[in-house]
């Protein structure tokens, strides 16, 4: 798939269908860690989903988008190197739902890549790109929330055990070089920079699992159509 690249805005307004379910969420509240970190937190997930580090990204706790942590990420790739390499990864087993959509907060720190890479996979190996969103300079201390992504038009993802997405840092577009999110500026770039998520949630609508319960007033037809087949058969017979 080519690769959108969207403003925030954009990103953020990106058109999504209603939801009635909720397939997995992550919302950290309870994830504390504050150095040497390496049990990944666990999220409430309908048939199970697992988090990961891409590269050599660490991670820790910090304050979440409003109550609670959020799950933060560093040590990224050096100037100029590693485009592509380094994150954070959901994988989340899709069985049994449909249209799927994502949602989450961001928080980038003034030195951390101001353009973040979506992409998402359909077999669990082959990642395919989604979209890129640049986070903005004036949201470098606070986070941005309401991000979403539709897969409802990537049928792939749906009904499918090997689904999952990552974030991971990206050169700015057409450039060789990250740039810091303070000022847009590749000499405000640094590896410690942070990249914090928060309340990743991926929604979906259920596939129904039973037929529909005809109504009692289908039963009557059934049964007055079976009484007539009957009935001439009997005649037949008699005849």
């Amino acid at each position: 798939m080519q690769i959108r690249t969207l403003a925030l805005a954009a990103f953020a307004a990106a058109s999504f269908h209603a939801q009635a379910d909720t397939v997995a969420l992550w919302d950290f509240n309870t994830f504390s860690c504050s150095s040497a970190c390496t049990d990944l937190p666990k999220g409430a997930t309908a048939n199970g989903g697992k988090m990961s580090m891409v590269g050599g990204a660490t991670f820790t706790s910090a304050g979440g988008s409003g109550t609670g942590s959020a799950f933060n990420t560093t040590t990224y790739a050096a100037q100029g190197a590693g485009d592509l390499t380094r994150g954070v990864q959901f994988m989340v087993d899709t069985s049994g739902y449909t249209d799927l959509v994502l949602s989450f907060s961001q928080r980038n720190s003034d030195t951390a890549s101001a353009w973040t890479a979506l992409q998402y996979t359909v077999d669990g190996s082959t990642w395919l790109n989604a979209t890129t969103f640049l986070m903005p300079s004036n949201k470098s201390t606070s986070f941005v929330d309401g991000l979403r992504f539709d897969f409802s038009s990537i049928l792939e993802a749906n009904n499918n055990e090997s689904f999952g997405v990552r974030f991971l840092a990206t050169f700015a577009p057409g450039t060789s070089e990250y740039i810091g999110t303070k000022d847009s500026l590749a000499s405000a770039y640094r590896t410690s920079g942070t990249i914090r998520y928060d309340n990743v949630m991926f929604s979906g609508t259920a596939i129904p699992d039973t037929a529909p319960i005809p109504e009692p007033q289908t039963y009557a037809l059934m049964l007055a159509g079976l009484a007539a087949v009957g009935l001439l058969a009997r005649r037949r017979r008699a005849g």
